[in-house]
């Protein structure tokens, strides 16, 4: 992923984890789902829009190679010499063994993609329920100033999490 691409993308993540927050804050669930419904949609976009760009930078590439492969096998006259006749079989074997791979690597591929996208509404309610499960685990409260600054870098929104009873806002054992 390009390195714009990538910050324009912690961006985005990084609005959607403050939204959550907000709607947590707010015990206001309903939106909180549909904004966690939402993050799972847009990283699931991106993750396949890279998964894509990956797969086909290289099944490009081979295919490039075995046409290359096959424009050289009928191009030149491997009956000049008896050496040249067992090159033309070497080729064909290599030919053939890179068409199997690039066989099964797409079918590879595609079977993954596929499963992916069989199970997409159950992946994305498990993430839904999980997520949620994880913020009314927590408390959310506002930090003080001087707690914030000590912690993180000043213009950043800073909320404790704290289990009850378990950990502070400082993160030792109460």
């Amino acid at each position: 992923m390009k390195k714009e691409l990538a910050e324009q993308f912690s961006r985005e993540v990084d609005s959607y984890r403050k939204a959550l927050l907000f709607y947590a804050r707010k015990n206001d669930w309903e939106e909180f789902k549909a904004k966690a419904g939402r993050l799972f949609d847009y990283v699931e976009s991106i993750e396949h829009v890279e998964l894509e760009r990956r797969f086909f930078s290289v099944f490009y590439v081979m295919l490039a190679a075995l046409v290359l492969t096959v424009i050289a096998l009928f191009s030149i006259n491997f009956e000049v010499s008896p050496e040249l006749m067992r090159l033309k079989n070497t080729v064909m074997l290599a030919a053939l063994a890179v068409s199997s791979f690039e066989l099964y690597f797409f079918i590879n591929y595609r079977t993954y993609i596929g499963t992916r996208t069989s199970i997409y509404t159950e992946r994305r309610e498990n993430f839904i329920k999980g997520i949620e499960r994880d913020f009314r685990s927590f408390d959310l409260q506002p930090t003080s100033h001087a707690a914030r600054s000590t912690q993180r870098p000043p213009g950043e929104i800073s909320v404790a999490l704290s289990l009850r009873g378990g950990l502070t806002s400082t993160g030792k054992g109460r």
